[in-house]
């Protein structure tokens, strides 16, 4: 997968014919070659919030909203207690489509959390079905928010949300998308947490939620997403961190991407649950 790699326009690898397979195989490989990291190291923070929420709600229901989630990964973790590791290996073990759909759906019969409700948004059909299909995600919606309003069969399924998160997809989809979720879901008043890559800006993001009556607070701390696949993607990625001013000295110069976590919640609940009381700051690590 890794040969002849092509960039796209924000200069990483081009990684799109891995996402909309009709299984995860290609997906699985392909990631865990570039020791890709992040829903391992959102997992607990997103707990954390999941937490605060249903502390918050009196409730154990939990409905989350997952951007970008591709084959359910976060699902995967939140819902089922696995970890990036663990999904790794287990798809590195079949390599028979059929096989692996009944291991799957066996797998995710029984989930450890069985309050979360996880609703995963994206545009690879094929993923968000197989993810649906075998339970690591109770629906779908494949709708481009970019473009178009959620259809009624899409807002019944986002009515309600009471968190919602991404682990990557901020950069390629920006605050349109954010809004038109955020509008499925405004009696509810749901919580975002975002994982954004450092050379991405979320400023209009964090604008278009200040007008909606959100404050969102960065985390202290950065997060490792995945290596770098070329040294080509490293110099390119460099050099944008330094056309935006930022120093990457330590960060990304040690040959990974870095995120960080801004996370949107209505004013009045930022103001009686500080967010350094529900998550702690994350000094740097890398192995």
């Amino acid at each position: 997968m890794l040969d002849n790699m092509t960039y796209d326009n924000t200069g990483k690898i081009n990684m799109s014919d891995i996402y909309n397979k009709p299984d995860p195989f290609i997906y699985f490989s392909t990631l865990s070659e570039l020791g890709y990291r992040i829903p391992q190291e959102a997992k607990p923070r997103f707990q954390q919030l999941i937490e605060a929420r249903r502390n918050a709600t009196k409730s154990d229901s939990t409905k989350v909203v997952d951007l970008g989630c591709s084959y359910g990964v976060n699902g995967a973790l939140l819902k089922h207690g696995l970890s990036m590791d663990e999904l790794y290996r287990l798809y590195a073990e079949i390599n028979d489509p059929e096989t692996l759909l009944a291991r799957d759906r066996e797998l995710y019969a029984a989930p450890v959390d069985p309050a979360i409700e996880m609703v995963g948004v994206d545009l690879a059909e094929r993923a968000v079905s197989y993810a649906v299909e075998v339970g690591m995600l109770d629906a779908g919606v494949v709708t481009n928010l970019e473009t178009t309003d959620p259809t009624p069969m899409d807002a019944a399924s986002l009515e309600n949300t009471d968190l919602i998160i991404s682990t990557g997809c901020v950069g390629y989809v920006s605050e349109v998308s954010l809004e038109r979720l955020l509008r499925s879901s405004l009696d509810s008043r749901p919580w975002m947490a975002h994982f954004v890559l450092r050379m991405f800006d979320f400023g209009a993001s964090e604008e278009m939620l200040a007008r909606h009556g959100y404050v969102t607070e960065k985390v202290t701390g950065v997060f490792p997403q995945r290596q770098f696949a070329s040294s080509e993607e490293r110099q390119q990625v460099l050099d944008k961190l330094d056309g935006m001013g930022l120093d990457a000295t330590g960060i990304e110069t040690t040959g990974w991407y870095f995120a960080e976590l801004h996370v949107a919640r209505p004013e009045e609940v930022a103001k009686a649950m500080p967010i350094d009381k529900i998550l702690p700051s994350r000094d740097l690590q890398i192995a």
